[in-house]
């Protein structure tokens, strides 16, 4: 099983061969080193394994591009224009310490050069149509139909009680899907257990988000420094209560999910059991 640690080294090794200019190199190393769970990476590494087969560069290429890419959407969602963020996991956002123009341009280089890796896959992989199908799903899902659409949503949504879900669905289940999706494709594996997977996914997913939503409430009266807490949640269209109980019910249909996938996997067995225990604490 690969660790944080394993997708770092993945990270350090292609962010210098990138050829950036040093300030931008210098920002973006930054962005990297304010931590992170990479759990993206880890998830679409974890679902390739499941082939029985063992990374080789093209799949670490891609691997490398997925968490750049979540990392372009963090620097951009922290920016003034967007969420107005300024700390990113107790430290200052790319904005606060560089300035916005700066991180604007940081978070384009990082999506760019997502998609630089992702073609270096294919290239390397001597065009497998695997990574090619990959590349496309993992694009759809990442773009305007998906996590860049649930952004716009958010933003421009009149309804939030009904739209609410479908920006979850967008923003955070549709990456980690493209994660999974991406693996469980060039892996080749049974479109069973591709379709079990996506049932993981969204409701990890769900599940994963009303716990961010409640950790930003807590954040936002400590070292976030949030102007306002986000009206467009769970957690406070529902309530605190009622938001545990639907997030404990995804949980229990993920597990449910892998249970009917057969899939044996302590990686994703222990995503979920680690949010139940955030839920019950």
């Amino acid at each position: 099983m690969k660790t944080k640690e394993d997708i770092d080294i993945l990270i350090n090794r292609e962010i210098s061969r990138a050829g950036f200019d040093v300030k931008l190199l210098e920002i973006i190393n930054y962005v990297f080193s304010t931590g992170g769970k990479r759990l993206r990476p880890l998830m679409f590494l974890e679902t390739y394994s499941l082939s029985g087969n063992d990374a080789n560069e093209a799949v670490e290429k891609f691997a490398v591009a997925i968490e750049c890419l979540h990392q372009y959407t963090l620097v951009h969602d922290d920016l003034p224009c967007m969420d107005n963020d300024s700390i990113r996991r107790g430290m200052p956002s790319c904005h606060a310490k560089y300035g916005e123009t700066f991180a604007l341009l940081a978070g384009d280089a990082l999506l760019n050069y997502a998609y630089t890796l992702i073609l270096d896959a294919i290239k390397i992989s001597g065009y497998d149509k695997n990574f090619v199908n990959a590349a496309y799903a993992f694009s759809v899902l990442s773009g305007g139909s998906g996590v860049i659409g649930g952004q716009f949503l958010e933003f421009a949504s009149t309804s939030p009680l009904s739209d609410v879900f479908d920006v979850y669905r967008r923003k955070t289940c549709y990456l980690m899907w493209g994660a999974v999706y991406a693996g469980a494709v060039i892996a080749k594996l049974p479109q069973n257990t591709i379709n079990r997977l996506n049932e993981y996914v969204y409701n990890y997913g769900f599940c994963f988000q009303i716990c961010d939503d409640f950790a930003d409430i807590t954040a936002s009266e400590t070292i976030k420094e949030k102007g306002e807490v986000s009206s467009q949640s769970i957690v406070s269209l529902y309530g605190p209560e009622k938001s545990k109980k639907m997030a404990i019910e995804a949980a229990d249909n993920a597990k449910k999910s892998l249970v009917m996938s057969g899939i044996n996997s302590d990686f994703f067995t222990g995503l979920i059991d680690k949010l139940v225990g955030i839920l019950v604490d």
